[in-house]
């Protein structure tokens, strides 16, 4: 039996803005499998951000219930949610947020040698993890002499490198081209299938929510 990951019960979230009340989700339930790949779909503005957020443990919500790997969100202290966040969580954004002086082994490396990781043994991991993505004649380039596709396959390595549980993506095919989001796509399909673990991936990419087993389309409202 799949073990589930993150169950969301009537999640609700509004901001206020110059007095007036902006309701961004209204009872929003999901759940999350162990091998789920769910797409997040909807049009600009419409909370897919506000969610990946609250489903990352980043913001909070107003109302609702969440529970994170069988535990209850809301009696989770800030230093728990941080601790989740390191252990099982991976992030990935349009912006790849690469460090533009580091190479794309440094870049990988990083979340390791955070974690007190030896500096040879997180190189050596770092290596392994870029060439489960084709770039091992790349770790020694710096961002700008990386191609596109190149730097968001070096972004989806970092996300993965301490092997979460779940990984978070926030329109990370937004910059690509077809060929290459297809691509990229494909990377994360095949990291979910052979670890097990989740992906939630927001994106206006129709073609490719519809390769995902499970989508939310979420509402309009402005965020």
């Amino acid at each position: 039996m799949l073990k589930s990951l993150i169950e969301a019960n009537n999640i609700c979230k509004s901001y206020h803005q110059g007095g007036v009340e902006i309701e961004v989700l209204k009872n929003f339930s999901m759940q999350l499998l162990e091998g789920d790949f769910l797409a997040i779909t909807g049009q600009s503005g419409s909370g897919k951000t506000t969610l990946l957020n609250i489903l990352g443990l980043i913001d909070n919500f107003d109302s609702g219930s969440l529970n994170y790997l069988g535990h209850n969100v809301l009696n989770m202290s800030e230093i728990d949610k941080d601790k989740t966040r390191m252990t099982n969580l991976g992030f990935v954004y349009q912006s790849n947020n690469l460090f533009d002086d580091f190479t794309a082994k440094e870049n990988v490396a990083l979340p390791l040698l955070l974690s007190g990781v030896t500096k040879k043994l997180a190189f050596k991991k770092s290596e392994d993890c870029l060439a489960q993505f084709d770039l091992s004649t790349r770790c020694n380039h710096i961002p700008k002499d990386l191609s596109a596709g190149e730097q968001q396959r070096v972004a989806i390595a970092r996300a993965i490198i301490l092997k979460p549980t779940i990984i978070i993506a926030d329109e990370p095919t937004g910059n690509l081209d077809i060929d290459t989001s297809r691509s990229v796509f494909d990377y994360f399909m095949r990291y979910t299938k052979k670890n097990n673990c989740a992906v939630i991936m927001a994106t206006h990419n129709d073609k490719l929510a519809k390769l995902a087993n499970k989508r939310i389309i979420i509402g309009n409202n402005d965020e």
